[in-house]
């Protein structure tokens, strides 16, 4: 008689610690899935910001050029006149309070000699991207308007 309530409490004992353990296992199984899963479908913050970036160069509310007459919008060019403050604020501005947890840009034209930056940029770049562009400057004569150039974006993924 007191062999079977020891080998209920042996058994109760044993189910016990074998679905603790049980439970374990499978919520380790589930992490490693899931941070395998992550793994995998992580977008690297370069092609993130190439992504954002290509709009100072393809827009025209940002600094590409658009034809006055078609209303066509010149990719990969910029407007020197469109070039300042203003217009990269207008094109893209992050919240003052939160902006620095998110892309920042720092754009520069390296043969005008020209540079902006978004409003929250703080001068920690992470990375650079470099991209050929056309400048367009309509207070030089007709033939010396377009000028071939490199559009260099320094970018501060967060502070």
């Amino acid at each position: 008689m007191t062999d079977d309530i020891f080998d209920v409490a042996r058994k109760n004992i044993y189910w016990l610690i074998a679905g603790f353990i049980i439970v374990i296992v499978i919520l380790a199984f589930v992490f490693t899935i899931a941070g395998y899963r992550n793994k995998l479908t992580k977008i690297p913050p370069e092609l993130r910001a190439e992504l954002i970036s290509l709009r100072f160069a393809s827009i025209p509310d940002c600094f590409a050029v658009s034809d006055e007459n078609t209303g066509a919008v010149l990719t990969d060019t910029v407007d020197l006149t469109k070039f300042t403050k203003e217009a990269i604020d207008k094109c893209y501005r992050t919240e003052q309070e939160k902006g620095f947890k998110t892309f920042n840009f720092r754009l520069q034209l390296k043969e005008a000699g020209k540079e902006v930056m978004t409003n929250n940029y703080f001068h920690q770049d992470d990375f650079t991207l470099r991209k050929a562009v056309r400048v367009w400057d309509k207070k030089k004569p007709e033939k010396e308007r377009w000028k071939s150039d490199q559009l260099i974006i320094y970018v501060q993924e967060k502070i």
